[in-house]
């Protein structure tokens, strides 16, 4: 498990963690900063964080529908 705290060995990554694997993200690895609107019957917003690219793939597939339904139509 990744431990961010000062008293961590050199050996220890310094990238934050991922908020879907919890795995760090090294700064040279694509990320993805996931930002959902708050609404009052889903609690969407507790998705909100820094992820991998890779593990942030599918979320940004529902955020992408989701913004779609909450346009406008007309």
């Amino acid at each position: 498990m990744f431990d961010p705290s000062p008293q961590s060995g050199p050996w220890e990554p310094s990238g934050p963690p991922c908020k879907g694997c919890r795995n760090p993200i090294f700064r040279d690895e694509p990320r993805e900063l996931l930002r959902f609107a708050a609404h009052p019957e889903h609690d969407l917003e507790s998705m909100n964080g820094l992820y991998h690219a890779e593990c942030a793939a599918p979320l940004l597939s529902i955020k992408r529908a989701l913004d779609m339904l909450s346009r406008p139509w007309g």
